[in-house]
């Protein structure tokens, strides 16, 4: 069973892979039937058939992800951290309408949608994970100023400047 700074790492590890666009390479991180649900109450998900054609959209979304100070379980299986995911905003998206937010008449170029939620994965003996739920809902999900975040379409500053 792999150690608690291991199992962090991997969840951090999943957000570093979304930003490098490396599908495969966060599906390595995962054990083949991997089970999971994002966001909690979509509906669960498994195998990384499933979780590549998630993760792609993700990825052609142009999310990015922040990751916080990750934090073990005493079961020495989970960890959950915390995440600021950002993506640029489309009026009249699809995610916008789902969520309730109004598309308005903000500016595409001057604004960008902020998630701030946890994810919670579950580590299996051969070291993958086994397990992920990431939990947010409308009241995660803000349109915010383009500045506000330093968004510049491929990297917030903070990731950039050595912060998570």
């Amino acid at each position: 069973m792999p150690d608690e700074m291991t199992i962090k790492g991997l969840a951090v590890a999943h957000c570093l892979r979304i930003n490098d666009k490396d599908v495969t390479g966060l599906l390595r991180l995962y054990a083949p039937d991997v089970r999971f649900e994002d966001p909690v109450g979509s509906g669960v998900r498994a195998g990384h058939a499933a979780l590549r054609a998630h993760a792609a959209q993700a990825v052609a979304a142009g999310v990015r992800e922040i990751p916080g100070e990750p934090v073990g379980a005493l079961d020495g299986r989970h960890a959950a951290l915390p995440v600021t995911g950002l993506l640029p905003y489309v009026p009249g998206s699809p995610l916008l309408a789902a969520l309730g937010l109004a598309a308005g008449d903000a500016d595409p170029a001057g604004k960008v949608l902020r998630v701030d939620y946890v994810m919670v994965i579950g580590v299996g003996e051969r070291g993958l994970v086994e397990e992920m739920r990431s939990y947010w809902g409308p009241s995660s999900v803000s349109l915010v100023d383009r500045s506000s975040v330093a968004w510049d379409g491929a990297a917030p500053r903070e990731e950039r400047s050595g912060g998570r």
